[in-house]
């Protein structure tokens, strides 16, 4: 498939990531300890944290992979999306409300806090790096293929663009430049999504007479799959 570029497309996209790259900036600015690097100090609003979860969660994977998954397997693909919201509540109740409790704010500070053993630290940290390499490979996978479209490069181009926008983005500022990113993200994702349900839903689910007299008249399909 040729993919051609759009000059809004572009001028969009600049906008986005300046404005982002520049927040991140600003906000690394202000980050004057290893705590607020890490972790933000702790001082995000809770509004602010919600919608980034959200945003967090409303990610390249979860949008094309649930609906890759939906278009090969039906409603057993839809499974996987009910899977992960439950894990992200188990995580909620089993993890968040036990670090508040500590006055903590990463798992391996709540372990280190509790056990005294740079082991366990080490440990979490590592599995931690596993797991955001493997979260890592969809993340990149997404981006290559939106980016080809959007902008009309190559796809290893977008991986590595979108790459190095995001460790930009982490390096400057660490945690809080990362929260408000996925809360700009989570909020726009939000906001568009009501959009284009509100359009559907203007423009209906049923299709015109001209639409049905159009596909009564094309060829004939073999409905028994």
């Amino acid at each position: 498939m040729i993919y051609t570029s759009s000059s809004l497309a572009i001028i969009v996209f600049l906008v986005m990531v300046l404005g982002t790259v520049a927040l991140s900036f600003y906000l690394g600015s202000k980050a004057k300890s290893s705590a607020g690097y890490f972790a933000a100090g702790g001082e995000i609003p809770w509004f602010v944290n919600g919608i980034a979860f959200a945003g967090d969660y409303l990610s390249a994977a979860s949008f094309l992979g649930i609906c890759g998954m939906i278009a090969f397997y039906g409603f057993d693909g839809f499974l996987y999306s009910i899977g992960y919201l439950a894990g992200w509540l188990v995580a909620l109740l089993v993890i968040a409300e036990p670090l508040k409790r500590l006055g903590k704010y990463t798992f391996a500070d709540a372990l280190a806090s509790k056990f005294q053993s740079s082991g366990i630290r080490s440990a979490a940290g590592l599995s931690t790096l596993v797991v955001s390499l493997v979260y890592l490979i969809p993340q990149m996978v997404g981006a290559g293929a939106l980016v080809k479209p959007l902008l009309g490069l190559q796809y290893w181009q977008g991986v590595v663009l979108v790459g190095s926008i995001v460790v930009v983005i982490v390096v400057t500022a660490g945690m809080v430049s990362t929260t408000y990113v996925q809360f700009l993200k989570g909020g726009l994702l939000v906001l568009f999504s009501l959009v284009l349900t509100v359009m559907v839903l203007n423009r209906g689910l049923t299709r015109s007479e001209g639409e049905a007299r159009t596909s009564s008249d094309g060829p004939a399909t073999d409905h028994r799959r």
